[in-house]
């Protein structure tokens, strides 16, 4: 067994932190302005710092939410229209959008008029055509989180560029054995302009900088739906009441618009926020007496994490990141970083009643954000009672099989870190550009199994997340963990007293060769450097 421990290929290149803006914020988070102020006196040569106009601070979420209406009926996202049930043909039309958002109208970007973009609602075993149009002034391009499918051509690669005002077809061939569960879609730009490349040339100092922030946070996501996996339930289960909930936030600036990175404004993702759920503002979501309902919960936003919490409910897990699980779970906490899903049963108390569901104040470490408490949706339980269903326990259907026993054929580690301002961010020393190659020499091969080691260098959580497959966790700070199910997204702990965080996974590369994505999702990380692959072949 080869248990070789893999260097990263050629000198690190060090990079001086970008500096910064004298913006009245903590320090830790990164700022586009700064970016802004150096990308200029490149491009004038004057070898002199512009003078940059401070961004405003955002408005309170009170002053924010002014002039919408709370508690209205919940309404799921629509569907997108694809009546062939075989080769599933969907147009995402990617423009600015003036949208009402529970009564008040706000400027950002969309893919079909809505905050949320349309529901996909795939097969395994179809194709799907894709025509991705964009009318944006910027590139753009998309991805589907999750998904087990091609990383090249014109399937789902993150390289791939659409530049402003050009059309893009994305042809997806999902797998029979594809997962039944709970994905999403979203702007995976890594650049304003295409080529995705450097904005500098390899002397300059300044990286690349992605729009991932930008376009996700405008409003390009939404979620997807392979197959039902309420078909993967017992029987009395099968024809509950599913529901697809979107969680996501936005700030809104005095003019009514989505915040955005420009020259004089940057998003900060510490600033107050109005989160919302299907693009509504705390809806209503009404159940009858002891029913139960299957619902699809997708953090579709930028940069956030939630720590979901039901006022005298409990979650009973039966799928995660779109992977049914290998041992069902009952918890009365969710946590979801940027990009989480979960599908979980929620049954009804037995009489009529009200509850919210809210996210709980959370902080992602000293260097990161701190996130005050707040109300989503209120559960609305009245009318005649349900029939009582039989609980869920064990093993869902189609559930990954454990990797503990597997032979490892190689062992990683991916050593994640940022600067002391917190503005720039790296994998194993480097700070990534387009234009990069992988931070490993050695590829990864079809059929086998590699064992990494995630370590987290700094002191704010980073939720790692790998495109085209899913890893198994074996271990966090040490601790083995036992099996219960596969994941594509890991909060990995941060450095508490100089002790780094450490989360040990196992991955199975099948089907697919090309560039496997890995980065922190929380966008700002891995627009400004927190990204790398790894290259897998025959």
């Amino acid at each position: 067994m080869e248990r070789a421990s893999d260097k990263t290929s050629g000198p690190l290149r060090a990079r001086t932190p970008l500096p910064g803006t004298g913006r009245a914020r903590r320090p830790l988070r990164r700022t586009a302005l700064a970016l802004v102020a150096v990308l200029v006196t490149l491009a004038t040569g004057t070898g002199v710092r512009p003078a940059v106009a401070a961004s405003q601070p955002v408005p309170t979420t009170a002053e924010q939410e002014r002039g919408m209406r709370a508690g209205a009926p919940l309404r799921d996202p629509v569907d997108a229209d694809a009546p062939d049930r075989h080769v599933v043909r969907i147009t995402l039309d990617a423009h600015r959008t003036r949208f009402d958002i529970s009564g008040r109208e706000v400027d950002g970007q969309s893919y079909d008029g809505r905050y949320i973009g349309p529901t996909l609602r795939l097969e395994p075993g179809t194709s799907v055509v894709i025509r991705l149009v964009n009318h944006l002034t910027v590139a753009t391009n998309l991805h589907v989180h999750g998904m087990h499918v091609s990383p090249a051509g014109e399937a789902d690669d993150p390289f791939r560029c659409v530049p402003a005002g050009s059309t893009a077809t994305y042809l997806l061939r999902i797998p029979r054995d594809q997962q039944q569960g709970t994905y999403w879609y979203h702007s995976h730009a890594m650049g304003k302009t295409c080529p995705f490349r450097s904005a500098g040339g390899p002397d300059m100092a300044s990286p690349m900088v992605g729009d991932v922030e930008n376009q996700i946070f405008a409003g390009l996501s939404g979620a997807i739906v392979v197959g039902d996996d309420r078909s993967l339930l017992p029987a009395p289960l099968r024809h509950v009441t599913a529901h697809t909930l979107v969680l996501k936030d936005m700030q809104i600036d005095w003019k009514g618009h989505i915040v955005q990175n420009t020259a004089t404004t940057a998003i900060n993702s510490d600033s107050p926020t109005v989160r919302l759920v299907d693009g509504q503002l705390r809806p209503v979501l009404s159940m009858r007496p002891d029913e139960t309902q299957l619902w699809r919960l997708v953090n579709a936003g930028a940069d956030i994490f939630y720590q979901l919490q039901l006022d005298g409910y409990r979650f009973t897990v039966v799928g995660e990141d779109g992977a049914p699980v290998a041992r069902v779970t009952v918890t009365t906490n969710l946590l979801m970083p940027p990009g989480k899903r979960f599908d979980v049963l929620v049954t009804a108390c037995p009489r009529p009643g009200r509850a919210w569901l809210r996210t709980l104040a959370y902080t992602t470490g000293p260097q990161g954000d701190s996130y005050p408490q707040a109300r989503l949706l209120l559960l609305d339980v009245h009318g005649p009672r349900a029939a009582e269903l039989p609980t869920v326990t064990g093993r869902i259907p189609t559930a990954a099989s454990d990797l503990s026993r597997a032979r490892i054929a190689r062992h990683r580690t991916v050593v994640l870190s940022e600067s002391a301002d917190g503005n720039t961010f790296y994998i194993n020393g480097r700070e990534f550009s387009g234009d990069d190659p992988s931070v490993f020499a050695t590829p990864a091969r079809l059929g086998t199994v590699e064992e990494w080691t995630v370590v987290n260098a700094s002191r704010e959580i980073h939720p790692f997340h790998l495109h085209v497959s899913y890893f198994q966790v074996m271990s966090v700070n040490g601790r083995p963990q036992p099996y219960t199910h596969v994941q594509d997204i890991v909060p990995i702990p941060y450095t508490v007293h100089g002790r780094p965080g450490v989360v040990v996974v196992r991955i199975a590369f099948t089907d697919f060769t090309g560039r496997y994505l890995f980065h922190c999702h929380i966008a700002a990380h891995e627009d400004n450097g927190m990204m790398s692959f790894v290259y897998v072949v025959r």
